[in-house]
Order: C-alpha cells, then structure tokens, then sequence
C-alpha cells in the first residue's frame, strides 16, 4: 500500500527542490517546470502548496530566516562572547552547508521583496547582537565601545566571509572564521 506524504513532508521537499534550482540558474531562469521536475511531483502537486515561483522562494527565505533565528534563541543566558561567537557559526554553518544555499542566497539579494526582507533580518540581527554586546559589557565580559557599531562589524564580517564564498567557490569560509574570530574577540574581550 503507497504512503502518502504529509502536507509538510511535501512542502519540505518542494523547498529543497527549490533552493537547488535556485542555486543552480538563479530565480528569473527557474521556471515552475523546474522545480516541479526537480522535486519529482505533479503541477498540480506542486500548485496545491504554492501558487507561484515567488511565493515558493519567499518561502524559502522564511524558512531561512526561521532556522537562523530559532538556533539564535538556543543561546539565551550564554557569555557575551560565546554567544556572538556561536550566532556567527549558526550563520555561516547555515549557509554554507549547501553550495546551493549560498548560490539562493544571493538570489535574495536581487529580488525586492526578499530584500526587503532581508533588511529586517539585519536589523533584528544587529538589534539582538547590540543587546549581546552591552549585557557583556554591563556584566564586565566585554570592552566598553560602541555596540551598534560592534553589531555592525561582526555582521559585516560574517557577510563578506560569506561574499567571498559566493565569489570564489573554493574560498572556505568555517576554515576563514577561527582567525576572525581571534580578531573579534581580542577586540571585544576583557
């Protein structure tokens, strides 16, 4: 007797399809065909979970977002230091655990609405890794200095580790995040 996936089984497994064919030709030359090719399901299938190839790719944005900032919430009561350290990783770890996923990611940078989106990520992102940084500071785990602008750094740090990857698919960014790490915590701890 065939079983049938649940509703989020196949949600899943549209996504997955997705961000390979994202990564692959990027989201203007991915067609529905594609991804209804690459996930092994029907149009019809594939149309009962999304009606369009926008709504499947700010989905997948969603989903992205999602795991960031649930992993990120796991650190709660953590050192100042191990905290940021461990929100950097959950990224990188994140992003480059699928060469497609780097590729997707780019691709959310060019389309509006997930740039828009993505703009509230790295506020949130830097909000929360300002808040990071003045507890450290308060509690005496971290320099004084400004903490916005630390936000800022280490978030600016993380991207172009990430940039780099993008650029140059042989560059390494986990191999790269030790030495900046060092730099970012002789910079920020006591």
């Amino acid at each position: 007797m065939a079983t049938h996936a649940s509703p989020e089984e196949r949600r899943a497994q549209i996504l997955l399809a997705a961000q390979s064919c994202f990564g692959k030709a990027g989201y203007h030359k991915t067609t529905m065909d594609d991804i209804v090719a690459a996930a092994g399901l029907s149009k019809g299938a594939l149309y009962w979970h999304f009606k369009s190839k926008e709504k499947i790719f700010l989905a997948l944005f969603d989903e992205f977002e999602r795991a960031i900032f649930g992993a990120w919430d796991d650190l709660e009561g953590v050192p100042a230091l191990e905290a940021i350290k461990r929100e950097a990783e959950v990224v990188l770890e994140s992003i480059t655990s699928d060469r497609a996923f780097v590729e997707t990611w780019s691709e959310f940078l060019k389309h509006p609405m997930a740039r828009e989106r993505f703009a509230s990520v790295y506020d949130q992102s830097r909000a929360r890794l300002q808040t990071t940084i003045e507890g450290g500071i308060v509690r005496g785990e971290l320099k004084p200095c400004d903490a916005f602008q630390a936000a800022a750094s280490i978030t600016a740090l993380v991207e172009g580790l990430l940039l780099q990857a993008l650029v140059d698919p042989g560059f390494d960014p986990l191999a790269a995040w030790p030495t900046a790490w060092t730099m970012v915590e002789g910079g920020l701890g006591p």
